[in-house]
């Protein structure tokens, strides 16, 4: 069987080679770059597979990497990275179709699970309109309240500027946010956020 490819672009030298050397101790097949217009222009020759796109780069930041990608239809799953909880700018990819967010560092296993995802899409549509739906139905056990609050994090807000948007006090959102966490099974805000885009994705199978 040919190892999946995964390409990794980032301008820092050090995280381009330890990405490498994980990425190939969990068997996959990996090539790096330096930065977005070495990719762009290695498109042509490039297998399909999992763009791994940091967003802080010179030149060419990851949110104009992405564009570029889907504007020559790049047979390519993408997951940002960045390492400066760039929260706001890693919305705004994953609007534009990224599979995910991963701040650095991140751990192996938390990599081969999104990994894992990237490749169900491009691999198996059922089993990624599975996961989709999957998404959709934890999203969906919310409270109207819940749900709610959960589209105003979606949307950017933090917990104190989602009282100006709802009728609910602190307290009250800071429950629902534990609420969310723990009916999505999620560890952290960015798995919120990878949930929450996999439901919204649901709706347009």
């Amino acid at each position: 069987m040919t190892a999946r490819r995964v390409y990794v672009v980032d301008d820092e030298e050090p995280i381009r080679r330890s990405l490498h050397l994980m990425l190939r101790t969990l068997k996959f097949a990996p090539r790096t770059f330096a930065d977005g217009p070495e990719l762009i222009e290695s498109l042509p020759g490039l297998d399909a597979g999992c763009v791994l796109l940091d967003l802080r780069m010179p030149e060419i930041d990851g949110l104009e990497v992405q564009r570029r990608l889907i504007a020559a239809s790049a047979p390519h799953s993408v997951i940002v990275m960045s390492g400066h909880g760039d929260l706001g700018v890693a919305l705004t990819a994953m609007e534009q179709g990224a599979i995910a967010f991963i701040e650095k560092p991140f751990s192996r296993a938390t990599l081969e699970q999104l990994l894992a995802i990237a490749f169900l899409r491009l691999e198996d549509f059922d089993g990624y309109a599975g996961h989709l739906r999957s998404a959709a139905a934890d999203v969906s056990g919310l409270s109207a309240d819940d749900r709610s609050v959960l589209d105003l994090i979606v949307r950017g807000h933090d917990l104190e500027s989602i009282t100006g948007q709802t009728r609910l006090t602190l307290a009250a959102i800071e429950l629902a946010g534990s609420r969310i966490f723990a009916r999505l099974g999620a560890r952290s805000l960015v798995d919120v956020l990878r949930i929450a885009f996999a439901a919204r994705r649901a709706a347009g199978l």
